[in-house]
C-alpha cells in the first residue's frame, strides 16, 4: 500500500503507520453488482479482491404474469438449455465468497427486463420459485437430487434477494412478506432494495414501508435533481436526509457509479467523495456503506480502492499543532530533503494528500507523486527547505503556512543545499540537453510526415476538382441543370449562400457495380413496390415473417416481439390513411402485447397523385431531341 523511500524523520513514518491502522479498522462496507459484463471476471476473482462485503448477482430479468423467471448473466454461464451444468462453476464460486464472509444476493428486475406481478398469488408463486431455486428450499443437501437439478446454481444457497425494480410493479410488498416468511433461526433471508434517489421511490415505496428490508442502497446516479455535484450539494443532502430518516430498521448505502462511463450522471471523484460527501452521510446513524455499479467499472477504475482509504483521507479532529496554521500554500520547486511516499499506485487526489499531511503534526509539505495521473502522495517532515525552481525539476508543492510567518524557509538558486541536491541539479542539466536532442530528432521525423500529408491533401483536392469538371461536362452533354432538375424532381440547397441550385451527384460505373453487388436482383429498388415493404408483405402473406429476423436473435421471446413489430409496421404503411393506426395506437400496441392487432392490408405501392411539371420561360427552354419532341410519363415504382 505504501513504500518507504528515505525519510528525514522516523517519527513521521511511525505516526503515519498509526493513522493507517486506525483507518483500515473503520473501513465502510462496499456492495457491488456483478453479472452484467463478461469482462468483469468471475465471482472468485471478485471476492478474492478483498474489497466487498456484499456481491449482488444481476439479474432475474423476466418474471410474473405466468412467465418462467429468466436469469440473465450476460454470458457468465449458459442457461439456454434445460440443463444447468453451465452454471455449476458459479455454484462453487458462490460458496467461496461466502467462506470469505461475503453475502451473495440475487437481484430481480433491472432496467430492461419484462416483469410485473398480476396479483398477490402471483407474488407468492415468484417467492416460492426463488426460495426453491436459489435460496434454502429444494437444495441438494436437504432435498432429492431430482428437485435440485432445476437449481441454476446447484446446492449453493444464496443469502437473499435484492429488489432492483425500475418500473411500476404492484404487489411488491406481498412479495417481500412471502420471501421474509421463509427465514428461519438457521437461515435469515436477507432482503435488499435499490430505489432511485428521488424520495419516495414510485416503484418501491410501499414495499420499503413494510420495514422488512435489511439493506437499502439508494441510487444517487442518473437522477440529476438529487445526484451529488458541487452545485447541487443541497439537493443531494435533502434527498439523503429524507431516505436516512425514513429507514428505521434498514442500513442505508450510498449508491454510486464506479466510473464516469458507468452512468449518464452522478459520478463523484474519489477525493471529492471523501472530503465533501462522506462527512455528510457519516452523520446518519443507520449509514451502512457504499454500493457501486458495477464490478466491471470498479475493476477498470479502482474506485473501491480509492474510497477504501476514506479514513486516512478525511480530516479527523484537527490536531492542536494545527491551531496556529493558515493552511497550505502552493509553490513550484523542490525540497531540500528526500520525501516519504505513500499509496504510490493509487488515485487518491491532492485533497487526500492534504488530509494525510494535515492529520500528521510532523508533516510540513506535501505533493502528488505523479502529476499526470494524480497518483500517490509525497510528504516531507520538519527541517526540510523549499527551493523555488520553475524549471524542469520544479513541481507543485504545498507548504504549511503558520500565522504571521512561513514554517519552511524558501531558498533560491544560490541557496546552499546538500551536495546530493547539487548533483541532482547537474544531472537535470544534462537531462535537458538530451531533451533538446530528442526534440530535434522528433522534428526531423515529423517534417517528412507533414510534407507527405500536404501532398496527400493536394491530390485529394485535385481529384475533387477533376470530378467536378467531369460532372459539368456530363451535365452539359445531357442538357444542363434545368433538365436534370425536372427529371429528378428535387434540388439541393447551397449550404454556404442559402440559395437553391439544381445539382445531381454523379457516380462512377465501378462504384455503382460495387454498391449493387454487380446489379444483383436482390438489391433492385422498388421491385413490386417499396423494396423492403414489398418483401415484408410477401413473406407475411406466405407465413414466413420469421425469415426477416436475424439468425442471432434465436430466443422465442425476442422473435415474438420482432414479429409483432413487423405486424405493426405493415399496419402503418397501408394504402388508405383511414386504415393506418395513429401514433397513440402504435405506442399502445408496443407497450401492451395483449392488444389484438388487425390483419394488415396491401401496402401503398404507387404514387397516386399526379405531379405537374413547372413550365419554363420560353426564352430559357432548351430542346435536345432530334425531332424537338419530348414525351414524359409518370409510372409507379
Amino acid at each position: 500500500m505504501f513504500k518507504f523511500v528515505r525519510s528525514s524523520s522516523s517519527l513521521l513514518l511511525l505516526h503515519f503507520l498509526f493513522l493507517t491502522r486506525i483507518g483500515t479498522s473503520e473501513a465502510d462496507d462496499i456492495a457491488v453488482y456483478w453479472g452484467q459484463n463478461a469482462n468483469e471476471g468471475n465471482l472468485t476473482e471478485t471476492c478474492a479482491a478483498g474489497k466487498y462485503t456484499f456481491v449482488i448477482i444481476a439479474f432475474v430479468s423476466d418474471f410474473g404474469n405466468g412467465q418462467i423467471p429468466k436469469l440473465d448473466l450476460a454470458g457468465h454461464c449458459d442457461l439456454s438449455s434445460s440443463s444447468s451444468s453451465g452454471c455449476a462453476l458459479i455454484a462453487s464460486e458462490i460458496k467461496y465468497c461466502q467462506k470469505q464472509g461475503i453475502k451473495v444476493i440475487l437481484s430481480i428486475g433491472g432496467g430492461y427486463g419484462n416483469y410485473s406481478l398480476a396479483s398477490s398469488k402471483d407474488a407468492q408463486n415468484l417467492s416460492d420459485y426463488l426460495w426453491n431455486n436459489f435460496l434454502g428450499g429444494g437444495n441438494s443437501s436437504s432435498s432429492s437430487s431430482s428437485s435440485s437439478q432445476s437449481r441454476p446454481f446447484g446446492d449453493a444457497v444464496l443469502d437473499g434477494i435484492d429488489f432492483d425494480i425500475e418500473k411500476s410493479t404492484p404487489y411488491l410488498k406481498d412479495l417481500a412478506s412471502y420471501l421474509k416468511s421463509h427465514s428461519t433461526a438457521r437461515q435469515n433471508v436477507y432482503l435488499t432494495a435499490a430505489p432511485q434517489c428521488p424520495f419516495p421511490d414510485s416503484s418501491l415505496g410501499d414495499a420499503l414501508d413494510t420495514g422488512l428490508f435489511d439493506y437499502v442502497w439508494v441510487q444517487f446516479y442518473n437522477n440529476p435533481p438529487c445526484d451529488y455535484t458541487e452545485a447541487n450539494a443541497n439537493g443531494f443532502m435533502n434527498s439523503w436526509n429524507q431516505w436516512a430518516g425514513s429507514l428505521k430498521r434498514a442500513k442505508i448505502f450510498l449508491g454510486l457509479p464506479a466510473s464516469q462511463e458507468a452512468s449518464f450522471s452522478g459520478y463523484v471523484p474519489a477525493d471529492l467523495l471523501i472530503s465533501e460527501v462522506f462527512p455528510v452521510v457519516w452523520k446518519s446513524p443507520n449509514y451502512g456503506g457504499v454500493m457501486l455499479w458495477s464490478r466491471y467499472y470498479d475493476k477498470e477504475s479502482g474506485y473501491s480502492t480509492a474510497i477504501g482509504n476514506s479514513s486516512v483521507c478525511t480530516e479527523q479532529n484537527p490536531p492542536k499543532c494545527r491551531s496556529t496554521d493558515n493552511g497550505f500554500m502552493e509553490h513550484v520547486g523542490y525540497m531540500s530533503t528526500v520525501s516519504f511516499k505513500v499509496y504510490e499506485g493509487e488515485n487518491l487526489g491532492i485533497l487526500c494528500c492534504e488530509m494525510i499531511c494535515r492529520n500528521n503534526c510532523s508533516c510540513d509539505a506535501y505533493a502528488l507523486v505523479n502529476e499526470v495521473n494524480k497518483t500517490g502522495c509525497q510528504i516531507w517532515g520538519k527541517g526540510s527547505s523549499l527551493i523555488v525552481d520553475s524549471g524542469a525539476i520544479g513541481k507543485p508543492i504545498y507548504v504549511v503556512q503558520h500565522k504571521g510567518n512561513t514554517s519552511i524557509p524558501e531558498g533560491n538558486r544560490n541557496t546552499s543545499i546538500p551536495s546530493s541536491e547539487t548533483n541532482r541539479q547537474q544531472k537535470h542539466k544534462v537531462n535537458r540537453w538530451w531533451i533538446w536532442l530528442i526534440i530535434g530528432i522528433g522534428a526531423a521525423l515529423a517534417i517528412p510526415l507533414i510534407c507527405y500529408s500536404c501532398f496527400a491533401l493536394w491530390r485529394k483536392y485535385k481529384a475533387q476538382v477533376d470530378r467536378k469538371m467531369k460532372q459539368k461536362k456530363i451535365l452539359k452533354e445531357i442538357g444542363g441543370n434545368a433538365m436534370l432538375a425536372m427529371v429528378y424532381g428535387k434540388s439541393k440547397r447551397n449550404k454556404k449562400h442559402g440559395k437553391t441550385s439544381n445539382e445531381v451527384e454523379i457516380f462512377s460505373f465501378q462504384s455503382i457495380v460495387a454498391a449493387t453487388n454487380n446489379f444483383s436482383v436482390v438489391n433492385k429498388l422498388g421491385e413490386g413496390g417499396f423494396g423492403p415493404v414489398y418483401k415484408a408483405w410477401k413473406l407475411w402473406n406466405e407465413g414466413r415473417a420469421l425469415e426477416l429476423i436475424d439468425l442471432a436473435l434465436n430466443e422465442s421471446s425476442i422473435q415474438n416481439k420482432v414479429v409483432r413489430s413487423i405486424h405493426i409496421g405493415l399496419l402503418c404503411v397501408q394504402d388508405q390513411a383511414t386504415d393506418r393506426p395513429s401514433m397513440f395506437d402504435v405506442v399502445s400496441f408496443l407497450s401492451n402485447e395483449t392488444i389484438q392487432l388487425a390483419q394488415p392490408k396491401q401496402p401503398a405501392f404507387f404514387i397516386n397523385e399526379v405531379v405537374e411539371e413547372p413550365e419554363l420561360n420560353y426564352s430559357r427552354q432548351e430542346y435536345h431531341s432530334l425531332n424537338r419532341v419530348t414525351i414524359s410519363a409518370m409510372n409507379g415504382r
